[in-house]
């Protein structure tokens, strides 16, 4: 479920998520998922962050869904630096996925990893640790 799903800026990002058919498709399984996540309005794209708490301390989990290629986007997994002033990410892996071939299953295995805290025993399937694209900042 998408925690701050009724927060006037997430009701305007999901009308802009919604003119790309991956990006609502994504959305709608996270919502429909078990696992509270949170949507970060501001970014691009499409990004969703786990929750609660890990192991006693914040979820710092990320996922970044943008395109890298006509109708391919990556689904990057990540936890940003806990240094204020830094713009650093530490990477946990990205899948690439196909437009028109989303497998819904999966991204239940995303939600459920970013929930989670990304724990190293059970990654999503495909999940690529080298990856020759850039991820946007924001």
């Amino acid at each position: 479920m998408i925690v701050n799903g009724s927060d006037p800026e997430v009701l305007g990002k999901r009308k802009e998520l919604a003119t790309t058919a991956l990006y609502g498709a994504v959305f709608e399984v996270a919502q429909a998922s078990p696992y509270p996540l949170r949507l970060s309005p501001a970014a691009s794209g499409l990004e969703l962050g786990g929750t609660e708490p890990v192991a006693g301390r914040p979820n710092r989990a990320l996922m970044k869904l943008f395109p890298i290629g006509p109708r391919r986007f990556a689904a990057f997994f990540y936890k940003r630096s806990q240094v204020p002033f830094s713009r650093d990410r530490f990477a946990y892996g990205a899948v690439i996925v196909e437009e028109s071939r989303l497998d819904t299953a999966e991204v239940q295995t995303w939600c459920r990893w970013l929930h989670e805290g990304f724990p190293p025993e059970m990654p999503p399937p495909r999940i690529k640790r080298a990856f020759a694209f850039t991820v946007p900042d924001d």
